[in-house]
């Protein structure tokens, strides 16, 4: 349906009308400028013409074919156009039309009629409140923004284009104007509005169909079927197609607009930034990061590693490259004997053949001579010529050479002008089919896209492997049909326990003599902890005794947890005492369970202790996880080199931790529906092959 959507043979434009400060009229004068070539139908029954065409009563009275109605009118006049278009058979429709969700409860009802209009008839709606669309390479300009109106020469590789899908019609629209000016070709641009009915996910689907799309640009506020889009993230990551997203609605202020503008709530950033991640989405942080990362991803190669090579006039930009470079985790490796004696027969000798490369601004054709010498060198994976483009000479007397030579070598080949292009050479570049990056920092960011895609595309077996499929413990119900808005610590390890994590021997005891004589049989020391599902933080209630050595000191512990939970809780349902051996120390560390409202449910593992409270290091990924990606997730820590052993250290035994990952995650799926959260706090990690301590764990029942 989408293909007469976006490609339709007739298009009525209802609400149409001369005035070009009315939408109506925007929309059907962006059409004729743009020369549609199909059928143009105006639908106004005040006037007998409008824009020069003749005008149409009413939708019943309009011609054959007509695959689109483009609807402008007053939003309570809306639902009635719709169900004309569906009986007149028209299949789909842009509503530009404001007033609907974004307005409050009386909108709200406008759009139910909306949605319930699309479920009735199969009518297909993009909006309300949408800013339209545009199909570049076939001129449908179904939109009234004047983003679309630039005169910059046509792009000169229409086989790696752009597609932009944006829940804000000015900056999708804005993103084409800005990178049709870096000489970037787009297939569509398509504003979604409030989404009644076609979503963001929708038309992503459709561009990852279209051969000549190799890149998804998308704005996005708030994901309406966040599962629907996990699922089109994972097919654009096996065809190879990157998806890069702004997100916004990360800050306080952002998230109180996005509520406001879209009607949904903006989801924790953590969650979503790990999720996104997972599935190789590529965040941008402004208009130019997206662009730069674009630039890069439609139109190079592949790059296999990590190992730059800088080609360059100026010995300056050269350095400042190389330091960019390697700030970004990449490597500017030196160049062999032999490879330099060969560029010495063109490079002036006060240029240099090493990497930085300087052909100097006297090195004729040095550029082409350059590729052509290193291309085939097996210790350089991408190449940045660094040239100034601020006149279009060297490009007209080499640039032939040098596209014919970038393009031959099956490796990145990324521009950079440190003077700003003439129009004259940014002409001739998009002759050519170069992009060109003004900025060293936009050129590096273009390079890390490749990259981080690069290793996302290696993983993709081990991202979305699903693990060995495992039925639910038989004591699963039993465990989790206590009540209680929490799982005591003791109830916790048991659910732990029923899905194959060692746990630490425990008791739940009643009266001091019963917790004195569990721990003579589990050996002193021991630690005494009030169980309550009324107290879930045991510290804040003076709910823990350690390092207890003798009978007495077990009695005396026990009586005195039971004043203190009675005291600072005196409704609390105590359930008793839970006796354990006082844990081996090991490097500590947090893992657990939670369920995400927009993404479901996840695992989390980080550093514990003052490194959780310094370095806030955590990572999260989607449930359930096989062992190679909680292996992934453990590698992401910034406390990584602890665990490895740095300084000395035992290092720790990082298979144990990445089972009880899987576990938790097996956990976090089969209690979706019971569980919020399950925070297994501390972990102690010992060293390699013994294992890990679980010390305490808590669980926190889904509210309802």
């Amino acid at each position: 349906m989408l293909d007469r959507f976006f490609n339709p043979s007739g298009i009525a434009v209802v609400g149409a009308s001369d005035s070009p400060e009315k939408i109506g009229g925007k929309i059907l004068r962006m059409l004729q400028r743009h020369g549609f070539s199909g059928g143009l139908y105006p639908v106004n029954p005040s006037r007998p013409s409008v824009g020069g065409l003749p005008a149409y009563a009413s939708i019943d009275a309009l011609p054959d074919p007509v695959d689109l109605a483009l609807v402008a009118v007053p939003a309570p006049q809306v639902p009635e156009v719709l169900s004309d278009c569906a009986t007149r058979g028209i299949p789909g429709a842009v509503v530009f039309s404001s007033g609907f969700s974004e307005t409050g409860e009386d909108g709200r009802r406008l759009q139910q009629q909306i949605a319930e209009i699309c479920a009735s008839t199969g009518i297909r709606v993009s909006g309300p409140n949408a800013e339209g669309f545009y199909t570049v390479p076939t001129q449908v300009a179904a939109t009234f923004s004047p983003g679309i109106n630039i005169d910059a020469l046509p792009p000169s590789d229409v086989q790696n284009c752009l597609g932009m899908v944006s829940q804000s019609g000015g900056l999708g629209f804005s993103l084409y104007s800005r990178g049709r000016r870096r000489n970037l070709a787009f297939s569509h641009i398509v504003s979604v509005g409030n989404q009644v009915d076609l979503e963001c996910v929708d038309f992503l689907n459709y561009l990852l169909d279209q051969p000549q799309v190799k890149c998804v640009l998308m704005y996005v506020e708030s994901l309406r079927d966040p599962q629907a889009f996990l699922r089109s993230a994972e097919r654009a990551a096996r065809m190879g197609k990157p998806i890069v997203m702004a997100k916004v609605g990360r800050s306080s202020a952002g998230q109180r607009a996005a509520q406001s503008h879209t009607g949904a709530i903006a989801g924790s950033v953590r969650v979503s930034d790990a999720v996104l991640d997972h599935y190789g989405v590529l965040r941008a942080d402004d208009q130019e990061d997206m662009l730069d990362l674009a630039t890069a991803l439609a139109h190079q190669p592949t790059m296999r590693g990590n190992r730059v090579a800088i080609i360059s006039t100026s010995g300056g930009s050269g350095v400042w490259l190389s330091d960019a470079c390697e700030a970004h985790g990449f490597v500017v490796p030196p160049i062999d004997p032999e490879r330099q004696q060969l560029l010495r027969i063109f490079i002036p000798s006060y240029g240099s053949t090493d990497n930085p490369v300087d052909i100097t601004a006297q090195g004729a054709d040095g550029y082409a001579q350059s590729l052509k010498v290193l291309g085939d060198a097996d210790y350089i994976d991408a190449f940045i010529i660094a040239a100034s483009f601020a006149h279009e000479t060297r490009l007209n007397s080499e640039g032939e050479d040098i596209a014919r030579a970038a393009k031959a070598l099956g490796k990145p080949v990324l521009f950079y002008s440190y003077s700003l292009p003439s129009d004259g050479a940014l002409n001739r570049l998009q002759e050519l089919g170069l992009q060109c990056y003004t900025t060293i920092t936009g050129c590096i960011r273009g390079l890390s896209a490749l990259r981080r895609y690069e290793l996302m595309r290696r993983d993709i077996p081990m991202r979305f492997a699903e693990p060995a499929a495992a039925s639910k413990p038989e004591l699963l119900d039993d465990l989790l049909e206590t009540g209680g808005a929490t799982l005591c610590e003791y109830e916790a390890k048991a659910l732990l326990g029923a899905y194959g994590v060692e746990v630490p021997p425990q008791h739940l005891a009643r009266s001091p003599s019963e917790a004195a004589s569990v721990a003579g049989q589990l050996g002193f020391p021991v630690v005494l902890k009030i169980q309550s599902p009324d107290i879930p933080h045991k510290t804040e209630a003076d709910g823990v005794r350690l390092g207890l050595e003798s009978v007495a000191a077990v009695e005396e512990a026990f009586t005195s947890l039971i004043s203190a939970a009675q005291s600072y809780a005196p409704d609390a349902d105590v359930r008793g005492v839970l006796v354990q051996p006082m844990a081996e120390r090991g490097v500590e560390m947090i893992a657990g369970t939670l369920q995400d409202r927009d993404f479901g449910p996840m695992v989390m593992v980080g550093m514990g202790g003052i490194y959780a409270e310094i370095l806030d290091d955590v990572a999260i990924a989607p449930a359930p996880v096989s062992e190679a990606t909680a292996s992934r997730m453990i590698a992401q820590l910034k406390g990584l080199p602890i665990l490895d052993g740095a300084r000395g250290r035992d290092a720790c035994d990082l298979d144990a931790l990445a089972r009880l990952l899987v576990a938790l995650g097996r956990i976090a799926v089969d209690t979706r529906g019971e569980i919020q959260e399950l925070d297994v706090n501390p972990v102690f990690l010992h060293p390699r092959g013994q294992g890990v301590t679980i010390v305490d764990a808590l669980g926190v029942r889904r509210a309802g």
